[in-house]
């Protein structure tokens, strides 16, 4: 039997880890196991209790890595985003962005995003999904994906460029 102290632990974090898991590998599966293999490796291995916000944190943080870990295994996540470097221009893309969120409700935009966003290929999805809704900024990304910032930038850029495309054009 599980004691109810290590269930109440997961039933607090399981949901905004099953999201992050779930952004970055878009699959269902993979975003349960990703949860229950980030909490037990918690229990294992912090044996200081840590703060709310510092347990939330290092959850989070150890979640993004093991979702990424398995998108590389699964389907060769470092080969797909090094194959796609382009020299586009970041401003021309950035006002399309601006312009469209403009021109939206804000709760309707974020489920259209999310929706569209699942639908993407994994190279794009991880990259806009961390830097969209994680809030990692272009080196951050690059550090945990290990690869260069020129090539989260030209991905994230190309990923948002694509993602308007299909929002607009409602593929």
């Amino acid at each position: 039997m599980i004691p109810k102290e290590i269930t109440a632990f997961y039933n607090r974090y399981k949901q905004r880890l099953y999201n992050i898991a779930l952004r970055i590998t878009g699959d269902s599966f993979d975003a349960e196991e990703i949860v229950q293999d980030t909490v037990i490796k918690y229990l294992r291995t912090n044996p200081v209790k840590l703060s709310e916000e510092q347990t939330g944190a290092w959850l989070s943080k150890a979640c993004v890595r093991a979702s990424i870990d398995m998108m590389r295994l699964r389907r060769g996540l470092k080969l797909k985003l090094e194959k796609f470097i382009e020299e586009d221009s970041e401003e021309d893309c950035s006002m399309q962005w601006d312009s469209f969120l403009q021109d939206r409700e804000p709760d309707g935009t974020v489920a259209l995003i999310r929706q569209k966003l699942s639908q993407m290929p994994d190279g794009y999805r991880t990259v806009l999904s961390l830097i969209l809704f994680e809030g990692y900024d272009y080196a951050e990304v690059s550090q945990i994906l290990g690869v260069e910032e020129s090539t989260v930038r030209s991905q994230y850029l190309r990923g948002k460029r694509k993602l308007l495309s299909m929002i607009e054009n409602k593929n």
